[in-house]
């Protein structure tokens, strides 16, 4: 174990994670006497490295974790203290073997720096970027594994195309799930209906889903309740474009005999989506499809035109698009 590191970057959910998995590997128990934040927006490398080499109340072991370090960025931001760098690079040379120093930042490092080539050489500098989808899905796996509990690697995809949240609520949803789980062991898709926060792009590739596939008693379901939402009738047909756009795409590519899984690299989608949209265009030519886009193009011309009820206009869309496609 390293008794300095450098964690940084985006995804501030996994650098919290990982400063506690530090914490736990290296101390038996943690207190606010051995576990030690120190915000460096407020306080100096001196007063750091004063609480390095300072003996704890009950043992020397300790984490001291420096938040918001400021000074580990290209162009520092300009705050009330001011940071001595060789103050700290001081401390690296002679450091203290029974404390363990991490310094966060939720922004990218200057690896030129010359503080940090020399934590290189004596402790470990971490980057943690934001998740993809596969890797959010990969987490869930892992994480109801360690729960004693099961879930399929499609469950878990449909978790995060479901609710379209970042890494953080994403894993406030699981422990919902989880928790009402923890009796029949496997969470199934129908809980994740049940329980998690349908987004509001899934609804609107639920509602391109129905139409195409001509279930329209679904589709009216799925569109009263992007309308009972409120959402702002211009920026729901701008979403139900995208999916058209993308439903489009799908189709030329699948002429182009491009295989499904090409096809959602190509076009950055999760391959879930792909198949869906490639089973409801099965019936339809690509220039069935165009017409559909051509359709939103002049709805969104009345929409930002038009003196009537929003809602009506984007109403009078839909059954347009169902008359276009029946």
């Amino acid at each position: 174990m390293k008794n300095v590191y450098v964690i940084y970057g985006e995804n501030f959910e996994a650098i919290n994670d990982y400063e506690k998995s530090i914490a736990k590997k290296y101390l038996k128990d943690l207190d606010e006497f051995n576990y030690i934040k120190i915000n460096m927006h407020e306080n100096t490398l001196e007063s750091l490295v004063y609480e390095c080499r300072s003996s704890g109340l009950f043992g020397n072991e300790k984490v001291v974790v420096a938040e918001n370090c400021n000074f580990l960025l290209a162009k520092p931001k300009k705050i009330k203290v001011e940071h001595n760098v060789d103050t700290l690079i001081s401390y690296l040379d002679n450091i203290s073997e029974e404390v363990v120093l991490i310094l966060k930042i939720s922004e990218k490092i200057d690896s030129r720096k010359k503080l940090i080539k020399k934590i290189k050489e004596v402790g470990e500098v971490k980057e943690f970027s934001n998740f993809d989808e596969k890797e959010i899905a990969s987490y869930i796996v892992k994480t109801v594994a360690e729960a004693n509990l099961k879930i399929s690697r499609d469950d878990a995809e449909f978790l995060v195309n479901y609710t379209r949240l970042d890494f953080a609520n994403i894993k406030k949803e699981l422990e919902k799930l989880l928790l009402y789980c923890e009796e029949k062991k496997v969470i199934a898709r129908e809980d994740i209906e049940l329980l998690a926060t349908r987004s509001l792009e899934y609804d609107v590739f639920s509602l391109t889903n129905e139409l195409f596939g001509k279930n329209y008693s679904k589709l009216r379901v799925v569109y009263n309740s992007l309308v009972l939402k409120k959402e702002e009738p211009i920026f729901l047909l701008s979403l139900i474009s995208g999916q058209l756009r993308i439903y489009y795409k799908v189709k030329v590519l699948l002429n182009e005999h491009y295989s499904q899984k090409d096809i959602a690299r190509e076009l950055g989608v999760h391959p879930y989506r792909v198949q869906l949209a490639a089973q409801g265009i099965r019936n339809y030519s690509v220039d069935k499809i165009m017409k559909t886009l051509i359709l939103a193009a002049d709805y969104d011309k009345l929409l930002k035109s038009s003196y009537m009820d929003k809602y009506l206009i984007l109403d009078l869309f839909i059954n347009k698009l169902i008359e276009e496609l029946k």
